[in-house]
């Protein structure tokens, strides 16, 4: 059995590949004009069957044509990709070099599929380069359609295209209908003409109450004429609006919403833009016009002036026929928004209603989308305890800090990203502490530095962060009588001790029995700091163990405990510096340097402290980054940073 691997077409497939393209009779010469305009045709003429004629549909253009093989690529291709095959620019034939290139309209190539609107099938004629070759399409059963090369000549001179209905379809549409929707798109260059059944379109064809012109008075240059079309219904894109700048009946540069100092009028996104054409007739700039035609020598006053008033009059213009959508979008942000606003005191919702106000009438370009969003922003800022200190906060970011704040809010909830960066602010400022204090050779009071050791057992390693691992404060009896003495360690801190050559503190995770009640110490941590000037040698490294001796010999610890016992100072005796056992390996003795103990946080901290240095909380606590981060001290020897876990184990 063979597999056959061809694909079958529903007869229905093109209707919904297509659309309107071949429906709406309308959009279909649109579509067929638009893509003699691409071809870079300077005239164009259609012939439409009036009723009762026995005449056919049939468009014909000047532009560049097709070889044989151009036109089987772009036919058989569906979703034809113009500007990746072809590119962005429609280039004119050789004899029109002088001319600009044109923005072309096709993107996907559907348009050519327009001329079924007008026949069950249709010829297409086309030459260049001396040779002329004439295919017939038509609908198949198995396929969105077929094509056929049913000719071909020689030596034809010149080039073009004829389109032309076989076995015509009712047109839809008058051919005075036919002119004015031509009319209103196609007159802004007038290096390209349209005639419909012999007769040129111009601006008499196009409806009086969607032409307006309106003279505008330079002084002391001229009077420039400003013609406006509006077509009434926004087109799929917005090729062939905009505006459009003529010059003694030529175009300068090409029609568009961004002006030729980049400035734009329109969201290219907008109804607005796919609905109006705007074509400024001003014949006393011609000498400010470059000369390939492109545009306006931009320093010239005469273009400057006449630019800034014709744009003035259409931004009038544009404010005045949005009136309605404006109003009505500010009637939408206030219902969707009702909620919240009502929660305002009545200064912040005046305040508020000014703003969407304000908003909607200085940036019509913007969508409603846009608007109730930044509404909604602003009435949250104005419930919110910081007001507009955010605000500020984005004014003062670079592009490349927005980016990256929407990336992280576009993964995370501010909620969540607080809690993860309030817990990387903590220990980097805990690490900053750490290292200033335990390089002060003034301090007298180390006692002072167990506290921040408690908080600091997670650079010991990860078995230290279970929250269960805290300082034991119900040990102060058992200290006492470890060291003999009566009065606490501190007045804030039971738990540890003043030693003469520095200070211990004590801290334990307890054991718990089947029953979950505690039974004893299941780890303690032992921490015995040096005052800087003691070098760590056996002697200290061994009080520690008589500490846990004593512990063993009381009974509070249990054969099942484990101990580690860490001796940090400022120095090591190079021969001390290696991890001593005790109690067949259940006790552990580390000695560490301070430098040594920092740089293991810096490790736990994925190095985040220099990556961080420019933080506000660094700056804002008094701590000096630069110098913290350029200190010099001696790195511990014996000691592996690369697995700091490795030397608790």
């Amino acid at each position: 059995m063979s597999d056959d691997a061809s694909l079958f077409f529903d007869n229905r497939f093109l209707e919904r590949h297509a659309g309107s393209i071949i429906q709406d009779p309308a959009i279909a010469i649109v579509e067929l004009v638009a893509n003699a305009w691409d071809a870079w045709a300077t005239r164009v003429d259609i012939v439409w069957p009036e009723a009762g004629s026995d005449r056919y549909f049939e468009i014909e253009d000047n532009g560049k044509g097709m070889s044989e093989a151009q036109l089987r690529l772009r036919w058989r291709t569906l979703d034809y990709d113009r500007v990746r095959a072809q590119g962005k620019q429609s280039l004119p034939p050789p004899e029109l070099g002088g001319l600009q290139p044109r923005e072309p309209y096709g993107r996907n190539g559907k348009g050519r599929h327009a001329a079924f609107r007008f026949g069950e099938a249709y010829k297409v004629r086309t030459w260049r380069d001396g040779i002329e070759v004439t295919f017939e399409v038509r609908r198949s059963a198995t396929q969105p359609f077929l094509i056929e090369r049913i000719a071909m000549r020689e030596e034809v001179p010149g080039h073009g295209t004829v389109i032309s209905s076989i076995n015509p379809l009712p047109m839809g549409m008058s051919a005075e209908a036919a002119r004015e929707v031509i009319g209103t798109r196609f007159l802004a260059d007038p290096n390209f003409t349209v005639t419909i059944n012999g007769t040129r379109i111009t601006f008499d064809d196009v409806p009086e109450h969607q032409l307006s012109t309106i003279d505008i008075d330079v002084p002391g240059y001229g009077v420039a004429h400003l013609i406006i079309i509006d077509t009434q219904k926004a087109d799929r894109t917005t090729r062939q609006h905009g505006i459009a700048w003529r010059v003694n009946n030529r175009l300068v540069g090409k029609p568009g919403w961004t002006g030729f100092d980049q400035e734009r009028l329109l969201d290219g996104r907008s109804s607005e833009a796919k609905r109006f054409i705007f074509i400024a007739r001003a014949d006393f700039l011609g000498d400010d016009v470059l000369p390939d035609w492109s545009g306006f020598w931009p320093n010239n006053a005469g273009w400057r002036t006449t630019q800034a008033a014709v744009h003035a009059k259409i931004r009038d213009y544009l404010n005045e026929a949005s009136a309605d959508r404006r109003r009505d979008a500010k009637e939408t942000v206030r219902e969707n928004l009702g909620a919240t606003v009502s929660k305002l005191p009545p200064v912040s919702r005046d305040r508020w209603n000014e703003f969407v106000d304000q908003v909607v009438d200085t940036c019509p370009s913007m969508n409603l989308e846009t608007v109730e969003q930044v509404a909604g922003v602003l009435a949250n800022l104005e419930l919110s305890t910081s007001k507009y200190a955010l605000i500020t906060k984005l004014h003062d970011m670079k592009p490349g800090d927005l980016d990256e704040l929407y990336a992280i809010l576009a993964d995370w909830t501010v909620r969540t990203a607080k809690l993860a960066l309030d817990e990387i602010q903590t220990r980097l400022k805990l690490i900053a502490e750490l290292d200033a204090k335990l390089h002060d050779e003034t301090m007298d009071e180390v006692a002072d530095l167990q506290p921040l050791f408690e908080r600091s057992l997670w650079v010991f390693g990860p078995e230290f962060e279970s929250l269960e691992f805290t300082s034991n404060r119900g040990m102060t009896t058992v200290i006492n009588k470890i060291f003999g003495k009566n009065q606490k360690g501190s007045l804030q801190r039971p738990d540890f001790v003043m030693l003469p050559d520095g200070s211990v503190g004590f801290y334990s995770r307890d054991s718990h029995d089947l029953g979950g009640e505690v039974d004893g110490v299941a780890r303690l941590v032992i921490t015995e700091i040096k005052k800087p000037g003691v070098i760590i040698g056996g002697k200290e490294k061994n009080q520690p163990w008589r500490y846990v001796e004593e512990l063993l010999d009381k009974g509070i610890l249990t054969d099942a405990a484990t101990v580690t016992c860490y001796v940090l100072g400022s120095q090591i005796k190079s021969t001390e510096a290696g991890i001593d056992t005790k109690y067949d390996g259940r006790v552990t003795i580390i000695p560490m340097t301070y430098a040594t103990f920092v740089k293991r946080a810096e490790k736990r901290m994925l190095g985040l402290r220099d990556k961080l240095k420019d933080a506000p909380f660094l700056h804002t606590h008094g701590l000096d980054p630069d110098a913290y981060l350029t200190s010099k001290y001696p790195r511990q020897i014996g000691l592996s940073l690369d697995n700091p876990v490795s030397a608790i184990r």
